[in-house]
C-alpha cells in the first residue's frame, strides 16, 4: 500500500474512533446524569470507564492532529526563508515532532512499567488500560510526521 493510502486509511480509522469515542462519552455522561436526578443512583465506575474514554480521545486526537500538522507552530520564519528554506524548516519541524514523540513513546512505555500494575479504585482495571494510550497515541504521531517527511523527501508537497 502506498504511504499516502495508508495515511489515509489511518486518519480514516481514527477518525471513525475518534467519532465512535466522543459519542460513548456523551452517551455515558447522559445516563449517569439522568440516572443521578431521576433515580439518585448511579453506576459504578461509569467515571472512570468516561475518563479512560476521554484520555483514549485525547490521545488519538492528538496524533491526528499531528498528521495534520495542526501542531502548534509559528510560520513567521519559514515564511521568510524562500522554498528551499521552506522545505528545510518543514523538515526540520517533522524531525524534532517525531523525534519529541518517540522520547514519549520511551517515557510512557517506562512509566507504565512502573505504574501500571496498580488498580483504579473504582472498576479495579490496571492503571495501563489508560495508561497505554500515551504510547499509542504518541507513536502514531510519529508516525504520521515520519511518513510525512518521507513524503517530502521523495518530492512531494508534505504538507
Amino acid at each position: 500500500m502506498p504511504p499516502a493510502a495508508l495515511e489515509r486509511r489511518l486518519s480514516a480509522v481514527l477518525e471513525a474512533v475518534l467519532t465512535l469515542a466522543l459519542f460513548l462519552i456523551f452517551a455515558m455522561i447522559a445516563a449517569l446524569v439522568f440516572l443521578r436526578y431521576f433515580f439518585g443512583a448511579g453506576v459504578v465506575g461509569a467515571n472512570e470507564g468516561a475518563t479512560i474514554v476521554f484520555v483514549y480521545a485525547s490521545s488519538l486526537g492528538a496524533a491526528l492532529a499531528a498528521g495534520r500538522e495542526e501542531h502548534i507552530r509559528v510560520g513567521y520564519l519559514p515564511g521568510r526563508l524562500g522554498e528551499r528554506g521552506r522545505r528545510a524548516a518543514h523538515a526540520a519541524s517533522l524531525i524534532l515532532v517525531g523525534l519529541l514523540n518517540v522520547v514519549l513513546v520511551e517515557r510512557g512505555i517506562e512509566w507504565i512499567r512502573i505504574t501500571g500494575g496498580y488498580l483504579m479504585p473504582a472498576t479495579q482495571l490496571p492503571r495501563l488500560a489508560a495508561q497505554i494510550s500515551v504510547p499509542l497515541g504518541c507513536g502514531l504521531a510519529a508516525l504520521y510526521c515520519f511518513m510525512r517527511l518521507a513524503e517530502a523527501a521523495r518530492g512531494g508537497s508534505g504538507e
